[in-house]
């Protein structure tokens, strides 16, 4: 799995130039008619308010190919690199979870160890040993991305 967050932004069918223009010079994705098998990528190179079109540039040919806006969806997608891309599935590593003992949320955290289990596009799970959960022998943990910075992984030896 990747260690990358995908959002895509929709601009569904543009009224004005303006609900395009912040996208200007970036690589957007055209569905004329709505049609999600029909479909054009590439960089927003300009806006025709008289004839009220987008014009979208292929990167592979330099093909321009011109939308217009009250028939088409446009999408533009966004990637970030996960904060978690560097680990490896079976490294350990520290970190702070915000649950007690009870599995209630606490504004205390306590100080865990756990082996990556997986890396997802939007989390980490980590496996961590628990000997009071009995046969399981402990639970997983699911650190989100956006929440990189609260959980503090990092390695165990510091």
């Amino acid at each position: 799995m990747s260690a990358e967050l995908r959002t895509d932004t929709w601009i569904n069918y543009p009224k004005t130039a303006e609900d395009l223009l912040p996208f200007m010079g970036k690589h957007l994705v055209a569905y004329p008619f709505a049609q999600e098998t029909e479909k054009s990528g590439g960089q927003l190179i300009g806006l025709n308010p008289e004839e009220r079109t987008a014009s979208l540039r292929r990167y592979d040919t330099g093909a321009i190919t011109e939308f217009p806006w009250p028939t088409t969806k446009f999408r533009y997608t966004v990637i970030v690199e996960s904060p978690y891309a560097g680990l490896e599935v079976g490294s350990v590593r520290r970190f702070e979870w915000f649950m007690c003992e009870h599995d209630y949320p606490t504004d205390t955290p306590r100080t865990l160890v756990g082996t990556v289990d997986s890396l997802q596009a939007d989390h980490v799970v980590l496996w961590v040993r628990d000997r009071k959960i009995g046969a399981a022998g402990g639970w997983w943990a699911h650190l989100k991305n956006e929440d990189a910075e609260k959980h503090q992984l990092r390695p165990v030896n510091r």
